[in-house]
């Protein structure tokens, strides 16, 4: 059962609910609905990294790695050190670390610009990092 718990007749009845649950004492499973995150704001994201990517001049998949490292969004399993997947973080946590991101890259002299602005110069923008990427030379 689905329940928004910022509606009060939801959460009444989500507290009705979780009381029968407990007297009978069942087994459940209980998970948050996130937001999930937005195709535009995914887009955005994977922009953010293309010019931080450029700036070091590393490929696109070395800068994902590198800043997730970095923002420690990494999990352990089986003594092992596994990289969460950008496509699996809903829009609040994919927005945290695009902050997290742009900050950094304030803090070391590389800008860039801010959702707004992106869409403002998307084709600028785009047209940019596909010319880079496409002439840099990777060894």
């Amino acid at each position: 059962m689905k329940y928004d718990l910022s509606l009060p007749s939801d959460s009444a009845e989500f507290k009705k609910y979780v009381h029968k649950l407990i007297t009978d004492q069942s087994k459940v499973e209980l998970k948050k609905v996130s937001k999930p995150r937005t195709l535009s704001q995914f887009r955005y994201f994977h922009v953010v990294v293309g010019l931080w990517a450029l700036e070091h001049g590393n490929t696109l998949e070395e800068a994902k790695t590198d800043l997730k490292r970095e923002y420690k969004l990494f999990y352990k399993k089986n003594g092992n050190t596994y990289l969460i997947s950008s496509a699996s973080l809903d829009s609040k946590e994919l927005s945290a670390f695009i902050d997290w991101i742009r900050d950094m890259a304030a803090m070391n002299g590389c800008y860039i610009p801010t959702a707004e602005e992106y869409n403002l110069n998307r084709f600028s923008i785009d047209k940019q990092l596909e010319n880079d990427f496409l002439n840099y030379n990777y060894i």
